[in-house]
């Protein structure tokens, strides 16, 4: 006998009460050592013994000669595009769907971001749409290793070098992930890492520039305040050639990051391990397409997404709102389900309507008149964006078990998929947003259970 819907009334199939999940995971022995640090260490400047050792230790670590810590991933990939000589009118190719740091940094330069499609299968940039997009201006590559799923580095870098562009690549979601048998970020020129609080190697806030040519250094070293270890003491001095930034790491997250990176095979193994097993038992179920991870790379599954596709759960219903009434029956089984930048890259108004910001903002674009971006160029993206979401507790659940419970959530609601096609959801859910049974409860103005018309 099927057991009721949550979301008609039915009991949850996770058990309240019970710990769901934790994020970050520090051992005691990295909490005592912060608390020594920040009894005993220099707590500021670019040269406290800590960032020194964290740059040491991740260059070793990730096979990359030369790394800087900085503050952020934002500021390691502005670093990148610095590095590589990207300045104004250059353009950079980036994918169409993804987060919007990339795009923005680009922007900073002076330079224009061209959008290529992704891929259906990973959602990274697809190497066979990349030449399409290269022009006499295009000056470099910008892949993302997104939600921690390696990008096609092999093919982008045979493009890359055929062209005489730079591959910079943007490891945010994936420090540690490996594409045949070498870590991301040792395999274009430059590479950009984020450590903050949410990532798979969480150090509060914090990111790693990583280079494999000593020029992209000493390039960077006109552009932030730090002291320049690789030089002579007496060499050491405030760049005054370029307007600087202070990108400078803070001693805590450098601290926190030593630790996690000395554990960084273990913490991606249990993510692994995790993300795995739930994939093993939900990817036999008509209409669900969980993450795809290609032999010959390692998934650090920072984030873990799931396609939703009605035409192979046998229902005539839009992609976007069949998973935003798949969402909602999960989140009421207390499978916590969101959607992860609900938008393409191009379809911002940034892009579409750059002449609201030029009326509003010391701004203006650096793409000619004649560039228009339209999002209907990219309709792997826009795939993503509608028939995507994300299982947000998957990769740091706090055990087996917990993935056990999102399995029979997933299997409970693809058992009565016609049932949840039936559903009469408000507007406010149809962008696939729906978490948990409160959510749900608050939207819907506490008028469960939903009757199914």
């Amino acid at each position: 006998m099927k057991q009721k819907l949550a979301i008609l009334g039915g009991d949850p199939a996770m058990p309240e009460g019970i710990e769901r999940a934790r994020w970050p995971r520090y051992s005691q022995a990295e909490l005592d050592e912060l608390c020594r640090v920040l009894r005993e260490e220099q707590l500021g400047g670019c040269d406290a013994p800590q960032i020194a050792a964290l740059e040491q230790e991740w260059a070793q670590r990730m096979d990359i000669p030369y790394c800087c810590a900085v503050g952020a991933g934002s500021d390691a990939l502005h670093m990148a595009l610095w590095a590589a000589n990207v300045g104004p009118g250059d353009e950079v190719l980036v994918p169409a769907y993804t987060f919007l740091s990339g795009a923005l940094t680009v922007l900073h330069q002076g330079a224009v971001p061209v959008f290529v499609d992704v891929h259906p299968d990973s959602c990274n940039m697809d190497p066979a749409r990349i030449e399409r997009h290269i022009t006499s201006r295009t000056k470099a590559i910008l892949p993302v290793h997104l939600s921690g799923l390696p990008a096609d580095m092999d093919e982008i870098n045979a493009i890359a070098r055929q062209h005489h562009l730079a591959v910079i690549e943007d490891a945010a979601h994936a420090p540690g992930a490996t594409y045949k048998g070498r870590f991301v970020g040792s395999l274009g020129d430059a590479a950009a890492f984020s450590i903050n609080a949410m990532k798979n190697l969480p150090a509060g806030e914090a990111g790693i520039f990583a280079t494999r040519h000593r020029h992209f250094l000493e390039r960077v070293d006109g552009l932030w305040l730090r002291v320049r270890f690789h030089k002579p003491r007496e060499e050491q001095k405030y760049p005054l050639a370029t307007l600087g930034h202070n990108y400078r790491c803070s001693v805590v997250s450098a601290a926190l990051a030593r630790g996690q990176l000395a554990r960084i095979d273990q913490l991606n193994g249990e993510r692994q391990s995790l993300c795995e097993r739930l994939t093993r038992q939900i990817e036999d179920l008509p209409g669900v397409i969980p993450p795809r991870v290609p032999p010959d790379r390692s998934h650090a599954y920072h984030l873990y997404r799931v396609r939703f596709d009605p035409r192979a759960a046998g229902l005539d219903l839009q992609p976007s709102e069949f998973r935003a009434k798949v969402v909602a029956a999960l989140g009421a089984e207390g499978v916590l389900c969101r959607s992860w930048m609900n938008w393409t890259i191009p379809s911002l108004p940034l892009f579409t309507r750059p002449e609201e910001f030029e009326a509003t903002h010391p701004w203006r674009r650096p793409w000619p008149a004649d560039r228009v971006y339209d999002p209907r160029d990219y309709p792997e993206a826009t795939r993503v964006v509608e028939e995507t979401s994300l299982v947000m507790e998957a990769p740091t659940a706090a055990s087996r078990q917990i993935i056990d419970f999102m399995a029979e959530g997933f299997r409970k609601v693809f058992s009565q998929i016609q049932e949840v096609a039936k559903l009469q959801l408000p507007e406010e859910l149809l962008d696939g947003g729906a978490a948990n049974l409160d959510e749900i409860r608050r939207w819907l103005g506490a008028a469960l259970p939903v009757q199914p018309t």
